[in-house]
């Protein structure tokens, strides 16, 4: 018996994907190797994207999302600026993509990854975990159908599929199968150079993702892990 695998933002149709702007000649041809948005979302070659934040005393308004040429991908804003615990990755046409949701009561830090109509559906849940050396996240993936964005948080049932973790200085992270620890994408930041440069000089984030792995999800993860290390370090600040 088969199961149908369904993709919120790919429905197989064409050859284009109408949210990446780029070429279905550089689209990975074989069985991806990590893919939550469709295959359309994976690459046959590595590619690196900048994810650059665009105003630093307007955290909340938020990132744009380049290659190394400069082309832009995604962006990302916060509907609601009052409120942190929302942000929206669009095309460069402004069509939502994905909604990223933070948790609001939880030990641990947590963000929620919801896409499909109206933004409403639950594709995976990011949770922080505290070590002595590490910063460490886990991410589950759920399938469809997907649930709510409003249900009870439950991923005790599903195993990790995704690690997402950095030594202390948070600097350097990778993301990489909790299985088979292939890594899947590998995000530096950059630091500020130095204290006054911090109110002009935005936050930029290179992020490499390797062949057959989802951009789109890659972005998502990169951002939601970034968001829930800021709510951590205001918490211990």
């Amino acid at each position: 018996m088969t199961t149908d695998v369904h993709y919120p933002l790919d429905d197989g149709e064409g050859e284009a994907n109408p949210y990446l702007n780029i070429s279905p000649d550089y689209f990975y041809k074989d069985v991806p190797k990590c893919v939550l948005f469709g295959p359309k979302f994976c690459l046959n070659m590595p590619k690196t994207f900048i994810i650059r934040e665009k105003v630093r005393m307007n955290r909340d308004n938020c990132f744009k999302v380049y290659d190394q040429h400069n082309q832009e991908f995604f962006k990302v804003s916060n509907p609601m600026k009052t409120m942190r615990g929302k942000h929206v990755i669009t095309d460069i046409n402004g069509e939502d993509l994905v909604k990223l949701k933070k948790k609001l009561l939880s030990l641990h830090p947590t963000w929620h990854l919801n896409s499909g109509p109206k933004l409403e559906s639950r594709l995976g849940t990011l949770v922080f975990e505290f070590t002595m050396l590490k910063k460490k996240a886990h991410v589950y993936k759920y399938t469809h159908p997907y649930p709510h964005e409003d249900d009870d948080t439950k991923y005790d049932h599903i195993r990790a599929s995704l690690t997402i973790k950095s030594d202390s200085s948070a600097r350097d992270f990778k993301v990489f199968d909790a299985v088979t620890s292939e890594v899947y994408a590998e995000i530096s930041k950059r630091a500020s150079r130095s204290e006054a440069d911090r109110l002009v000089e935005p936050d930029n984030y290179q992020l490499m993702v390797n062949p057959g792995v989802d951009v789109l999800f890659m972005v998502a993860l990169t951002l939601m892990y970034e968001y829930a290390l800021s709510d951590i370090d205001r918490r211990d600040n």
